[in-house]
């Protein structure tokens, strides 16, 4: 499995989010994820390579945004 960290973003919290890229053993299909901290919790939102263009990081960053 392949990672590979393609943008960060700064959250309203102030907190960094980490976007990445999840290669599997095939390089066809595969994940990304928006991974951050917040209140001492780890947060993971994936998403399937597959539907990407249409949930973009930035509706995962403001989904992210939206967690009180």
């Amino acid at each position: 499995m392949e990672k590979e960290v393609i943008k960060e973003f700064r959250l309203k919290s102030g907190n960094t989010a980490y976007f990445l890229s999840i290669r599997g053993p095939d390089s066809i299909r595969g994940s990304n994820l928006l991974v951050f901290e917040r209140d001492n919790l780890q947060y993971r939102f994936s998403i399937d390579k597959k539907i990407s263009e249409k949930i973009t990081s930035e509706i995962l960053v403001q989904i992210a945004n939206s967690i009180d």
